[in-house]
C-alpha cells in the first residue's frame, strides 16, 4: 500500500477543508489514507501527490466527486436521538398543525441539510403520518408538508432516492411494525413504498453556499454535520440558517453540538425530552 506522507497529507487536507469545509486534525491522515487507497488504485497513481495533481488541473471531475464521497461521514440511523422525535411530537407538530389549521401558514417546510443515506428525512415522513392517524387528524396531510433533502456527496443521494435498505441498515432505529407499514420486501432488500419517497426531493448541495435559493422553512435538520466543520463554516451555516427560517422556525443539531455558541443566532429551548433552536429574536 502506498503511504501517505505529511506534505502530501497537509495537501488534502487543505483542499478538504475548502472544498467540503470539513476540518481534519493533525491525526486524521490515516482516515485520509485508508479511504483513498482505493482511488488511488482505480486513477492508477502511484503516489498521492499525482492524486492530488489530477485534482488541481481538473482532468477529470469524477475524481474530485470520489474523493468528496470517500472523505465525508454518512453515519445515519432510522430515528436517531430520540429525544427529537419526542420534541417533534410533544412541540413542533401540535404548534404547525395548528397554525395551518389555523390558515396562519402554508405549505409545511422542511430540510434535512445533510440527509446522507436519506434516513432522517424519512423517518420524519412516516413520523408525520403516524401522528395524523395517531391522532386522527384530517385537516392535515402530507400533501401540506415538503420535504426538501441535501447532501454534498452524490452516492448517499443515489442511495437515498432508490429507498433500498439492506437487512443491517433497516433495523438500525427502525421498528418492526413501522418496517412492515411502509416498506416492501425486495429480495434481500426493504424498499420504502413509492408513495413516500416520492415525497422528498433530493439534491447535491454544498453548505458552504448559499442557502437562499433553497427557499424558507419551518423545520431545519443539521445534526452531526456541524461537528466535522471548521469554526469558520460552523459559524456561517449558524448564520445562513437565520435566513432562511421561518417566524416560530425550529433548528435542530445533533445531540453533542448543542454546547457550541450559538448566542449570538439562536435561543435555545430545553424541554424534558431535547432541546431545539428558534432564532434570536434580534437578528430577525
Amino acid at each position: 500500500m502506498v503511504a501517505l506522507s505529511d506534505q502530501e497529507y497537509h495537501l488534502f487536507q487543505r483542499y478538504i477543508a475548502e472544498k467540503c469545509g470539513i476540518a481534519l486534525d493533525e491525526n486524521k491522515a490515516y482516515l485520509v489514507e485508508s479511504r483513498l487507497a482505493k482511488l488511488l488504485i482505480d486513477a492508477k497513481c502511484d503516489s498521492f501527490s499525482e492524486l492530488f495533481l489530477l485534482l488541481q488541473n481538473h482532468s477529470d471531475a469524477n475524481i474530485e466527486t470520489r474523493v468528496i464521497d470517500a472523505i465525508t461521514t454518512n453515519e445515519t440511523y432510522w430515528f436517531r436521538d430520540p429525544g427529537a422525535w419526542q420534541m417533534i411530537t410533544k412541540v413542533w407538530l401540535p404548534q404547525k398543525i395548528a397554525a395551518f389549521q389555523a390558515g396562519r401558514c402554508e405549505k409545511i417546510r422542511v430540510w434535512s441539510a445533510a440527509a446522507s443515506t436519506g434516513q432522517e428525512i424519512y423517518s420524519l415522513v412516516i413520523h408525520i403520518c403516524e401522528y395524523l392517524k395517531n391522532n386522527q387528524i384530517t385537516t392535515v396531510t402530507l400533501d401540506d408538508f415538503e420535504f426538501v433533502a441535501t447532501d454534498i456527496s452524490s452516492s448517499v443521494l443515489s442511495i437515498a432516492r432508490r429507498g433500498h435498505y439492506d437487512p443491517i441498515t433497516i433495523m438500525r432505529g427502525l421498528k418492526a411494525d413501522l418496517r412492515e407499514a411502509y416498506f416492501k420486501r425486495e429480495g434481500t432488500s426493504w424498499v420504502l413504498d413509492e408513495a413516500y419517497r416520492k415525497r422528498v426531493r433530493f439534491e447535491s448541495f454544498n453548505l458552504q453556499n448559499s442557502f437562499l435559493l433553497l427557499g424558507s422553512f419551518d423545520l431545519v435538520f443539521c445534526r452531526n454535520v456541524l461537528i466535522y466543520f471548521t469554526d469558520a463554516l460552523r459559524r456561517d451555516v449558524l448564520k445562513k440558517t437565520v435566513k432562511i427560517l421561518k417566524p416560530e422556525g425550529v433548528l435542530l443539531i445533533g445531540a453533542a453540538e448543542i454546547y457550541y455558541a450559538m448566542d449570538d443566532y439562536f435561543d435555545k429551548n430545553l424541554t424534558s425530552d431535547g432541546t431545539y433552536f428558534t432564532v434570536k429574536e434580534a437578528t430577525k
